[in-house]
């Protein structure tokens, strides 16, 4: 079957749609309040020290 303009027009609403329902969806089921946040260690391996030049 040919691929037509009209039919990947009407794909690309159908897919519209159908994330705009998850979205929706994923919304609505969401918790009220937002989760706490967690403080994970650092890996300081990346971090430079204050005051170091920069590792070229």
């Amino acid at each position: 079957m040919p691929d037509t303009k009209s039919g990947r027009e009407r794909k690309g609403r159908g897919k519209r749609q159908q994330l705009e329902n998850h979205l929706t969806r994923r919304e609505l089921e969401a918790d009220d309040e937002p989760p706490e946040p967690t403080f994970e260690t650092v890996d300081s391996e990346y971090l430079d020290e204050p005051g170091e030049p920069a590792a070229e």
